[in-house]
């Protein structure tokens, strides 16, 4: 192949808040890394258009799911772009190394440090996450060769520092009390009458999916403890699969908080239906390798390799970053891979965020989350309460600065920009023709759980997004007893026949930011940025879905 004159793809200033410059030493030539460049597909929007169409209630390909090898054959890069790439890897040396993965719209390269170094035009440097104390190699610019920047959307890792957090928080330790005679809590049997779910058949079928990040292990003796004590009568079921994506781990003996909520939660409500985690890993199967942190594009490569049956309806993700420091070219790869998923007929529900409309908001913006501000999720915001529920003040929601406003909310957000009162003096601070979020909203506060044998009470969006998707699952698992399709992506059908199902929540506000001056948005009648659309009634929406 004729050299080609390179150019920086991507370059940050510093590294995203959280993570800082670690002081040790790397032998780049013996430590080794797994790279993974994601080829163009040159159809991508062509292919979102009919995702759409099959997600828009009324619409004659309505529910006319793609097959895994349909949907592979339309979003197949070209046989241009995948013998440039593979002749550019073996001029580099590195032909070997490399293998054509997954669906075939990748490619996975094996390589030294070094050789990613030149292959890249980039340094590489060992960076510490605040939070956690893992360690890992990253580089703040890397280039491409010009006559290959049409062939290639994204390489990573490269300037993507991987997911931040879960979106929990604890409230409080120390043992729950029994909670199953009162509703001041968010146990299994409350949420059932508040969301009306207890009428729902005994479902078997169908697959509910739970999404498990950053080192969060989910544990079958807690399950078992946690179901004994607080789970509706009839409800027996005390197991969940673990599957290992990415060299994920299914340990028992160090269960995490966040990983523990979403399966003893997702089990509580969805009772008999099959259930599975997917421990998403970063790290490396063995000594001399470096960890790479790559959750969502390795997770989201994972489930679109799985056979048509093997797919789950629903998946729960509560975990998130900030939109800012995912870098744009990794953040709309991930969109287009959810949407994907919402062709094959998946439902993604994710959690929010935690802080309102954003933490410190440096940039003199409210800070959007990600992959929440993604159009091809359904994002799930919190509520506080039952009687009756008010907006949760740490429930995330905003505009992405990022993903366009994306016609099916079109209608609601713009009634909302045109008529709302509250929010003009915050209307500097946000895009108001950004995809706007959340879409829906669930009870984030007053959880209890057992996490090591003990129970806790924990909250957030990361509490609210498997408590509807949960819910999203009756309703998957009852259309395929009857025959027809699964949900698939939601949104275009909430927005539309299913949002009078929903209950619009009124009251409360989001929290502000430290750097900007006054407070978060306010709930209002109808879609707002704070709890969207409202909170679920199951028997409504069961009354929506048998009819669509």
């Amino acid at each position: 192949m004729p050299a080609s004159q390179a150019s920086i793809v991507q370059k940050l200033s510093n590294a995203p808040q959280g993570w800082t410059q670690h002081d040790v030493n790397v032998d780049k030539t013996s430590a080794r890394m797994k790279l993974r460049i994601h080829l163009a597909q040159p159809r991508i929007s062509e292919f979102q258009d009919l995702a759409m169409k099959i997600a828009t209630p009324g619409n004659k390909l309505y529910g006319k799911h793609l097959a895994k090898d349909e949907a592979d054959k339309f979003l197949a890069p070209t046989p241009e772009s995948v013998q440039t790439v593979q002749e550019w890897l073996k001029d580099a040396g590195l032909g070997d190394a490399a293998e054509l993965d997954g669906t075939g719209d990748n490619i996975l390269v094996h390589a030294s440090v070094a050789d990613v170094e030149k292959l890249l035009h980039a340094e590489y440097s060992p960076f510490v996450s605040q939070r956690s104390g893992e360690v890992i190699m990253r580089t703040l610019q890397y280039s491409l060769p010009d006559n290959l920047k049409q062939h290639i959307d994204v390489v990573q890792p490269t300037t993507y520092f991987g997911m931040t957090s879960s979106r929990l928080t604890q409230t409080s330790l120390g043992d729950a009390t029994n909670t199953q005679a009162s509703c001041g809590t968010s146990n299994p049997s409350c949420l059932s009458q508040l969301y009306s779910y207890g009428s729902a058949k005994a479902y078997s079928n169908g697959r509910m999916g739970i999404a498990g990040f950053i080192r969060q292990f989910a544990s079958q003796s807690d399950l078992a403890t946690f179901m004994k004590r607080e789970a509706t009568q009839n409800n027996t079921d005390q197991s969940f699969s673990c599957v290992s994506v990415n060299n994920g781990s299914c340990q028992e003996n160090n269960p995490g908080i966040e990983a523990n909520l979403d399966v003893q939660y997702a089990r509580a409500i969805t009772e008999k239906i099959p259930n599975v985690f997917y421990s998403t890993g970063g790290s490396p199967p063995t000594n001399g390798n470096v960890s790479d942190n790559e959750p969502y594009l390795e997770f989201l490569q994972y489930l679109l390799g799985l056979s048509d049956e093997d797919l789950p309806n629903t998946i729960s993700i509560s975990y998130g970053d900030i939109e800012y420091t995912v870098p744009n070219d990794y953040a709309n790869k991930c969109c287009d891979l959810f949407s994907k998923l919402g062709a094959r007929g998946v439902s993604v529900l994710v959690a929010s965020g935690d802080t309102g409309v954003g933490s410190s908001c440096p940039g003199g913006k409210f800070e959007t989350a990600f992959p929440a501000a993604c159009p091809w999720v359904t994002t799930v915001g919190g509520t506080d309460g039952t009687g009756p529920e008010n907006a949760w003040s740490g429930s995330g929601g905003g505009f992405s600065e990022l993903f366009p406003q994306p016609s099916y909310q079109a209608d609601a957000v713009n009634g909302w920009l045109r008529n709302d009162q509250t929010h003009q003096s915050q209307t500097p601070y946000f895009n108001s023709s950004g995809r706007a979020y959340p879409d829906v909203s669930a009870l984030a506060t007053n959880f209890p759980i057992v996490v090591s044998g003990a129970f806790v009470r924990v909250g957030g969006t990361s509490a609210a997004s498997p408590v509807f998707a949960s819910i999203v699952q009756l309703l998957n698992s009852d259309r395929l007893l009857s025959g027809k399709k699964p949900l698939g992506f939601l949104n275009p059908w909430l927005y539309s026949r299913a949002a009078s199902a929903l209950t619009s929540i009124t009251h409360g506000s989001n929290n502000g930011c430290r750097n900007i001056n006054g407070q978060g948005f306010q709930a209002v009648e109808g879609w707002n940025p704070v709890t969207g659309l409202g909170t679920p009634n199951f028997e409504k929406l069961l009354e929506v879905s048998q009819s669509t």
